[in-house]
């Protein structure tokens, strides 16, 4: 979708603390084959008493504060994520609502499409906004943490370092310190059931292995299909060329798990994405695209005329790219100067 008068007012994220990867490694906890491989320098973990929704909630007010906005301008608020937000019982976007936003009547609503959800709700947000009276302004948060017992964070994933963290984007009409020029979201939800078996089911390594390429070959085919398509489909209406885009902030995947073909064929160096960042973060979940846009923009390196690139994927399956042009310096950086 192309859009005209969508911009980013301001946007913040609240990071656990980052644990050393060799720390783990030491301590026997990361296999330092996976660290040489993923090359993750450091991974952020938040207190085993902090919620996914408090991290949350600190990011949504830090950018709330920023933006300038009047919380009463606030009429919707999206909750993103892909781990539980809290206790049972909590309604993780009300909850937000009340704790970062607190007063008027907004909507409020969840997004959970996996690590993609960040770019989903980015899309739904604006496309609220441009059918919404002047004036009106939207929040969105997403927050992840991974932690036991429910996830061990160094062995549950070999493509991945899980982190904890969240970030917040304020969306308004007018003005801001990025406009959205596009956004694409593409789904296949064909392979939401594909379970691989285990090697005891059959007779030998071979029969197992040409069953697991049967049933993940379309699957790996479709998601390199759709992910190219979305990334071209966005630069296109943004009515952008990939040289033309200065920085790219994808998922903080680890190394051995970048689509290297694809970046090749957009042109995209390692120097243009978040990468020196995201190695100190770990992936986050659904925070990464909203983060990393926020830390080009905290520290200064991006500045007016840059156009920035987010994409994201996501299982089940999901996959997104959204173009934002820099229109202005933000007045807030990472060391505090709000």
């Amino acid at each position: 979708m192309r859009w005209s008068d969508i911009h980013v007012k301001a946007g913040a994220v609240a990071l656990g603390r980052r644990e050393d990867t060799a720390t783990a490694v030491a301590d026997g906890r990361y296999d330092p084959d996976y660290c040489a491989a993923h090359a993750y320098e450091s991974v952020c973990v938040a207190k085993d008493d902090e919620l996914a929704l408090d991290l949350a909630v600190d990011a949504a007010r830090r950018a709330l504060s920023r933006s300038g906005v009047d919380s009463a301008a606030i009429k919707l608020v999206v909750y993103v994520s892909s781990t539980p937000g809290g206790p049972d019982g909590i309604v993780p976007a009300s909850y937000l609502q009340g704790k970062a936003v607190g007063v008027g009547t907004a909507s409020a609503l969840e997004v959970r499409q996996t690590c993609n959800g960040g770019l989903a709700a980015l899309e739904l947000a604006a496309a609220y906004l441009s059918a919404a009276p002047a004036g009106w302004s939207a929040l969105i948060a997403t927050s992840d943490k991974h932690q036991l017992p429910g996830a061990e964070r160094y062995r549950s994933d070999p493509g991945n370092l899980d982190a904890d963290g969240a970030a917040a984007l304020v969306l308004s009409r007018g003005s801001g310190v990025a406009r959205i020029l596009s956004t694409v979201v593409l789904g296949d939800g064909r392979f939401s059931d594909v379970v691989l078996d285990g090697p005891q089911n059959y007779a030998n390594r071979q029969e197992f292995l040409a069953e697991q390429r049967r049933r993940l070959q379309p699957m790996l085919a479709s998601a390199s299909a759709l992910q190219r398509e979305s990334v071209a489909t966005a630069l296109a209406e943004a009515g952008v060329l990939s040289a033309e885009i200065n920085r790219w902030v994808f998922a903080n995947v680890g190394r051995m798990m970048v689509d290297q073909e694809f970046r090749k064929e957009f042109g995209i160096e390692e120097s243009r994405t978040t990468w020196d960042w995201g190695r100190t973060v770990g992936h986050t979940g659904t925070a990464d695209q909203f983060a990393g846009l926020t830390h080009l923009l905290e520290t200064g390196a991006v500045h007016v005329g840059d156009r920035v690139a987010l994409c994201g994927n996501g299982v089940g399956f999901s996959h997104g790219c959204a173009v934002v042009d820099i229109v202005d310096e933000p007045e807030w950086s990472a060391d505090g100067q709000d």
